[in-house]
């Protein structure tokens, strides 16, 4: 359930001609975020409206299930009683509200609370405490909850996993009271605390908008990122993502993009270009993180997005390397520190691949010190960047940087290799 009928009254002027839970966050509307990222977990959403109530309807298109608040002065626990009906056969359902932003990765753990939770988070430095709801817990129950609290012990994000029963607890409320606030209800309804320390935030004013950008923009580093695409790429390619995100741009038009550079880049270091062509290695690297950036923040993920992205790359990472080990003269010696640079290159990306089709999780979780070796792509293109700009000053850089290559990818895999094999070791 989420609740998107109250007015907003504290974003004007965004909420002057529209409702709060339309005003629109990197190109997409808060409410249409939260809804599409449901329907990525697998929820079907249905959304409480009272404010402009055609205008959410005309955000998420035909089908969404909507439900109508005709009396919105009665605060947003009336909202919740006025969906009873679509929710009461539920034996929990999650409540959010619509004027937040969460990331997939929290409503996803948000998701898993028992039924009668609360769901909190610490202080972080993306919540601003003055502004922020508050919750005060003792041996896991909610005590008290606002934002005028003197002491707390954790913050409030909106997010909530009820039990049917809660129907029953408003009904009887407002059989005595004309309005009544959510809140107030929380406490009366006994719930517990869940901690969930994924990225969300409260977006109560104009000057929230830019820091609820910023988390947004920033929840698309992943995990698995090597140390250039975290310290350097990313901080170049989620300014180009922030700029394009208000657009409704191609993820893989973007892929192609970058592909294109890679060529440019492989046509240039063959005629000897090193320093150029070494920069526009630099440069497809960083756009090619774009692309993947795009479709997390305008849910255009796809299969095919996936495999057109890494088919590309592939190509890319080849015609790099080859336009390198032709611009050289030919010797013995070059052509197998080359073959083990191009196989290893090609094996690193396969072995992580192929590992979390075995074991079901990602290689680099179990790595250890094996993950400082850089042999990830965004690290080697840097090594070739790096490499082919002072090969320009002396012929003996592109065979170290083929050397170089070849000691890192191949060492990643085969420490995959020996990870592997203890695993199978302590199953059996």
């Amino acid at each position: 359930m989420i609740l998107a009928a109250g007015k907003g009254t504290r974003l004007k002027p965004f909420t002057t001609v529209k409702p709060k839970p339309a005003v629109e966050v990197c190109g997409i509307p808060l409410i249409l975020r939260t809804f599409l990222s449901l329907k990525g977990l697998g929820i079907e959403p249905a959304v409480v409206v009272g404010y402009r109530a055609e205008e959410i309807r005309e955000i998420l298109g035909e089908g969404v299930k909507l439900i109508q608040n005709d009396d919105i002065e009665r605060g947003n626990a009336y909202s919740v009683l006025c969906a009873r009906e679509e929710f009461e056969r539920e034996e929990k359902f999650l409540l959010l509200m619509g004027d937040h932003l969460y990331t997939p990765e929290f409503l996803s753990a948000a998701s898993r609370a028992p039924p009668g939770s609360a769901i909190v988070c610490r202080e972080n430095d993306t919540i601003a405490i003055d502004e922020a709801t508050k919750v005060l817990a003792e041996n896991g129950k909610v005590l008290d909850i606002g934002k005028g609290l003197e002491n707390w012990t954790h913050i409030d994000t909106g997010a909530f996993i009820c039990r049917k029963d809660i129907f029953d607890l408003l009904d009887e409320i407002f059989r005595n009271k004309r309005s009544f606030e959510w809140s107030e209800a929380v406490k009366m309804a006994n719930m517990r605390i869940y901690e969930v320390n994924e990225p969300w935030t409260d977006i109560d004013t104009p000057e929230d908008l830019p820091k609820a950008e910023k988390l947004l923009l920033r929840s698309l580093i992943k995990p698995e990122d090597g140390i250039i695409s975290r310290y350097i790429n990313r901080r170049i390619s989620l300014n180009i993502t922030r700029l394009l995100g208000r657009f409704d741009v191609n993820p893989n038009h973007i892929s192609a993009l970058s592909f294109l550079i890679a060529i440019i880049s492989s046509y240039l270091l063959l005629s000897g270009s090193y320093i150029l062509g070494g920069i526009l290695v630099q440069v497809s690297s960083i756009i090619d993180g774009v692309d993947g950036e795009i479709a997390r923040l305008r849910f255009r993920k796809s299969g095919f997005g996936g495999f057109f992205d890494t088919l590309l790359d592939r190509y890319a990472d080849a015609f790099i390397l080859s336009a390198l080990f032709l611009s050289i003269p030919f010797s013995i010696r070059n052509f197998i520190l080359y073959l083990f640079a191009l196989t290893g290159t090609f094996f690193v990306g396969y072995s992580a691949s192929t590992f979390k089709e075995a074991y079901g999780m990602r290689a680099e979780r179990l790595e250890g010190k094996l993950r400082f070796i850089p042999a990830k792509r965004d690290e080697r293109l840097f090594l070739i960047s790096i490499g082919s700009i002072i090969g320009y000053f002396t012929e003996f850089a592109i065979p170290v940087l083929f050397l170089l290559l070849a000691a890192f990818t191949n060492l990643r895999v085969f420490g995959r290799l020996l990870m592997a094999g203890g695993m199978e070791k302590s199953t059996s």
